[in-house]
């Protein structure tokens, strides 16, 4: 993975538009497959899987070194796996023990080693994994936030560009609040409550930091301001009171996914612009079915991943930003019910596999490894129209002081070109396709000689009957041609 020079990374950001053949409406992604793992990559055996979660919680968290899921028992138990040895799991997992039970936890995403989780005592403890992992049950956290006033904690992110802030939100006694945290001060520096009405189901950074989104029990949307929280807008979500999921596109999109519940069971993804949340720009039906769901967005391809907990799919849909619609992808199958799934960082992924993502998917007893692949014509090149310059989303841009300061740094974006590999957009064309091309000039070659000695028959005919016609003189006659009368004739 490089960093790429900043001119050249605005440029190539855009994707590149190669030619397309076939249905004018075909996307490339039409035909993705998730290819599972070999199993001497998964995690099996897994006992004692806490699935009686929350729909705002998923039951699996990773990252390069660590997978981290909830065991059920007394203590409020997180069990962390090392990443790199896969295989047959012990009985007793060891566990970071958070002496209640725990209703959220996740990664920080620029520094492995941390995991944060909060639970039914309404504290958010801080966690320190060592390089190797755990090998015992760990109960002191490397500290420990409080707020006098907080109560019911359930959703905790972390800001997307910014070291060391987390937001979390708490139902305050009926009145929702959303807290945001400098980790390096150790305080909250930012809540605001009042504003939002109604238990917040979900919540969303968006891509800069700036905005934060969430969705409520009173079935609304908000877009706040991150520093001042502010509604920037508003509209309706969702008509369930069911829990939902808050998704934001590419911040030049303006837009939001947010997966949940229609009426009854029908389960459906919304497509949302902030800049007019009066009704979605698009709507799509998944199934009907009463499991909660998980989901994820690669904001680079556009691809929305939708994992509803106990089915056998994870459904996809291609989010075409122009047309400002949805459209359903293959379907990811599996023989196993699976309980949730979280992806890794871009950079792990199989480039030259045309490997677009990987993530693992969570079973009752084992953890698999899965790649989404999409299949081309030439995958000898790199594919630069679907691999296109990546936030590097493992490197803040800025510490926490600086953004409660007001400065919004963005994260430096990097190329997934492996070294040794064209572009597929300036490729030479295949041979096939050459020798195609060669045949289509001779014809027309033929045709154009074929075509001027035609014109210039039809030019020396016209000049021919545009001539004037020659006059035509009386042939002098003999004296002695000329006829003689038969009495002239002599005897």
């Amino acid at each position: 993975m490089m960093l790429a020079n900043s001119h050249s990374i605005q440029m190539s950001r855009q994707k590149k538009t190669l030619p397309k053949f076939g249905s004018a409406n075909a996307t490339v992604y039409k035909y993705i497959t998730g290819k599972f793992y070999h199993p001497s990559t998964r995690f099996e055996d897994l006992h004692g899987l806490s699935i009686n979660k929350s729909g705002d919680c998923d039951l699996i968290q990773v990252n390069t070194k660590f997978i981290a899921v909830p065991i059920s028992g007394p203590g409020g138990r997180v069990a962390i796996i090392n990443a790199d040895k896969p295989g047959r799991l012990p009985t007793l997992l060891p566990c970071l023990m958070c002496g209640s039970e725990v209703t959220n936890f996740k990664f920080d995403p620029f520094n492995d080693s941390i995991l944060v989780t909060v639970s039914n005592d309404n504290k958010i403890r801080v966690w320190e994994i060592p390089e190797g992992g755990i090998e015992e049950d760990v109960a002191e956290p490397k500290f420990t936030l409080e707020a006098r006033s907080m109560d019911k904690i359930h959703l905790l992110e972390f800001h997307p560009t910014s070291k060391d802030i987390l937001l979390t939100t708490s139902d305050d006694l009926g009145k929702p609040a959303i807290r945001i945290w400098n980790l390096s001060s150790k305080k909250d520096e930012l809540t605001f409550s009042g504003e939002i009405k109604g238990a917040i189901f979900s919540s969303a950074w968006s891509p800069d930091g700036t905005q934060i989104a969430v969705t409520t029990k009173e079935k609304k949307i908000y877009i706040l301001d991150a520093r001042t929280g502010q509604i920037i807008s508003q509209g309706p979500s969702h008509n369930s009171i069911r829990p939902s999921r808050l998704l934001w596109l590419g911040q030049e999109t303006n837009l939001l996914v947010s997966v949940g519940f229609g009426l009854g069971s029908t389960r459906e993804v919304l497509l949302l612009n902030k800049e007019d949340l009066s009704k979605p720009v698009s709507k799509c039906i998944i199934d009907v079915s009463p499991s909660i769901m998980s989901a994820y967005l690669d904001r680079d391809c556009q691809i929305l991943f939708v994992a509803g907990r106990g089915d056998r799919t994870i459904h996809t849909f291609h989010v075409e930003v122009e047309a400002k619609k949805l459209v359903a992808l293959a379907k990811i199958e599996s023989a196993s019910l699976q309980q949730g799934f979280a992806f890794l960082p871009k950079r792990v992924c199989d480039i030259k596999d045309i490997e677009i993502d990987k993530f693992y998917r969570l079973t009752p007893t084992n953890i698999e490894l899965v790649g989404v692949r999409v299949p081309r014509a030439r995958p000898e090149y790199f594919q630069d129209d679907i691999f296109i310059p990546t936030p590097d989303v493992e490197n803040p841009a800025q510490d926490a002081d600086s953004w409660f300061k007001g400065e919004n740094k963005q994260l430096e974006l990097v190329s997934l070109q492996p070294e040794g590999m064209t572009e597929l957009s300036i490729a030479p064309p295949p041979a096939s396709q050459a020798q195609s091309k060669q045949k289509f000039e001779m014809g027309k070659k033929f045709v154009s000689d074929e075509q001027r000695k035609k014109e210039q028959m039809e030019r020396m005919f016209k000049a021919a009957k545009d001539l004037p016609e020659p006059e035509v003189k009386a042939k002098a006659t003999n004296p002695e041609d000329e006829e003689v009368a038969e009495d002239e004739w002599d005897d």
